[in-house]
């Protein structure tokens, strides 16, 4: 028989997989074939376009992978969105046969139904097999964002659905690194109860600005409460009032320097330069900027 010379219009297949054919089966074979002619595809997109489910999309890389067929870095990717409309609407039968086969997806459901205090749509039933199905979390996993949104008074389901998606975002896939997120969060409002008390807010709402800021400290830059302590007694001793802004720059200033404890602030102003040294000016222009009760301007050039 005649066979076509290679072009961008055929699909080579590398020799090694001829040791896997018999072992193969069909979803396996159209996988492999699929993915060698779109290999930048989606695993959503590729099931529909060949006619599977993910599951069963995810099963056959892995066994491609395992064959050493697809490596790592060249498997394709899960496209994880926070809209499932635009990615995957199971049918009713899929769903069905998920809640009566599957006891980890029921328990998803059940405890879906119980803590939002409602009858689940289809819809819902399908935001949560996405999560279970198509991003993988475990059932643990999704059952601990449900019950820790609805503590919370976060009993909508969209939200529920766009925490989980967030939090898979940010590499939190296993039960454990959802507890360990938990901690942090717990540590992370201790210190602003801390703070709040502090700086004499009571029990009044924090502004966006604050919540922002507390959370830079706390959060992102991860500051010890004694940090943001010392940058609030700094912030008093030199302005006289409370200045959020004036503390972000401090505090600010510490985390670009790399300063994590007391003593490396200590240790850091110790070798700071006494002479004419630009950080100075800047501290100088802020200063007075806040005595002439400039915190807007101020923030707006940050």
């Amino acid at each position: 028989m005649a066979i076509k010379t290679p072009n961008d219009s055929i699909i080579l297949l590398p020799k090694e997989i001829l040791s896997r054919i018999k072992s193969a089966s069909a979803e396996e074979l159209k996988t492999l074939i699929y993915y060698f002619a779109e290999p930048e595809t989606s695993v959503t997109d590729a099931a529909r376009e060949i006619g599977l489910t993910v599951a069963q999309v995810e099963s056959a890389v892995a066994f491609w992978r395992g064959a050493g067929i697809f490596t790592d870095s060249v498997a394709p990717k899960k496209n994880v969105a926070s809209d499932t409309s635009a990615y995957r609407n199971y049918d009713s039968d899929t769903l069905s046969a998920a809640i009566e086969n599957d006891n980890d997806f029921s328990l998803v459901c059940r405890v879906a139904g119980d803590c939002l205090q409602k009858q689940l749509t289809k819809n819902d039933y399908s935001s949560l097999f996405y999560l279970y199905d198509f991003v993988r979390l475990p059932a643990p996993v999704i059952c601990g964002i449900i019950e820790d949104c609805c503590s919370n008074e976060k009993r909508s389901l969209q939200y529920i659905f766009k925490k989980a998606v967030g939090l898979y975002e940010d590499g939190i896939d296993t039960y454990d690194k959802f507890e360990a997120y938990l901690a942090r969060r717990e540590a992370i409002n201790s210190n602003i109860g801390k703070l709040r008390r502090l700086c004499g807010m009571g029990d009044r709402e924090l502004t966006s600005k604050e919540k922002k800021l507390f959370d830079t400290w706390f959060g992102e830059w991860t500051f010890s409460f004694d940090m943001v302590e010392l940058a609030y007694e700094k912030t008093i001793d030199t302005t006289g009032k409370l200045s959020t802004t004036y503390m972000n720059g401090i505090l600010r200033r510490w985390h670009e320097s790399g300063f994590a404890t007391i003593d490396d602030v200590k240790n850091g102003d110790a070798s700071r330069p006494t002479g004419n040294d630009s950080s100075f000016e800047v501290d100088e222009f802020i200063e007075a900027a806040l005595s002439k009760g400039y915190d807007d301007i101020l923030e707006d050039k940050k």
